[in-house]
């Protein structure tokens, strides 16, 4: 169990670096918010779909948004000291792609959507925040494949151990098997001695009846003799 958790955190350490070296936002406009406006995005490893979406709406709840989920997940009258003191609205698609999920945010400052080249400073406050929501939503990502990881490992070593008890318990019904067969062996062996023993047996009381007989024979004629001896 130790190795499987030095595991998840060499996981979560390559992620990290990983992330901040892939996992880098760039900025496109896209067909965001209504019409065409600049997006900050960021393709997000190892992720699903449904994952990204559940972190960004906890992430606009963060913010004090009110959020509704048509076409876009939308942030309404959304506050971050670091986008100052206004309120600000946020548009977030989500979508795969191959190999990651790619997480779409504008941000409607009110009159202007953010972007580089006119809010130097904020952009990369957004920025920096949607690299670290990416890597983050990485790492709980692997985390959920661990824990399933380690159920299948606990149901592997479940049958693993059933295998071993069903072994053993075959194996001590081969032994006890052999006994009975060694034992059988011996029976047999007796009965084969018993048999042969019985035959000169019945040799024996064959002559001894014989001779019994000859005895009856015998005293059978000394009785006749006796009874005509008292004729006479």
């Amino acid at each position: 169990m130790n190795k499987i958790y030095l595991i998840i955190g060499l996981v979560i350490c390559s992620i990290s670096t990983f992330g901040q070296n892939k996992m880098a936002v760039y900025e496109k406009t896209l067909n965001i918010g209504g019409a065409n406006n600049n997006a900050f995005i960021i393709n997000i490893l190892e992720a699903d779909k449904k994952l990204v979406e559940k972190d960004w709406k906890k992430k606009l709840k963060e913010f004090g948004a009110k959020t509704s989920v048509k076409s876009e997940i939308f942030g309404d009258d959304a506050t971050w000291s670091a986008l100052g003191e206004n309120t600000f609205d946020v548009y977030a698609s989500v979508k795969d792609i191959e190999g990651a999920v790619e997480l779409a945010v504008a941000i409607d400052l009110g009159g202007a959507f953010l972007n580089s080249a006119q809010h130097s400073d904020k952009a990369k406050a957004v920025s920096g925040m949607i690299e670290k929501f990416a890597v983050q939503t990485a790492i709980e990502a692997i985390q959920e494949m661990v824990k399933m990881e380690e159920k299948n490992l606990k149901e592997l070593e479940k049958d693993q151990e059933n295998l071993e008890k069903s072994k053993e318990k075959l194996e001590k019904s081969i032994k006890d098997n052999e006994a009975l067969i060694e034992q059988a062996k011996k029976d047999i062996e007796q009965a084969k001695s018993d048999i042969e023993k019985n035959g000169k047996d019945q040799e024996e009381k064959k002559q001894e009846i014989e001779k019994q007989k000859k005895v009856v024979q015998e005293t059978v004629a000394k009785e006749a003799a006796i009874k005509r001896s008292e004729e006479h």
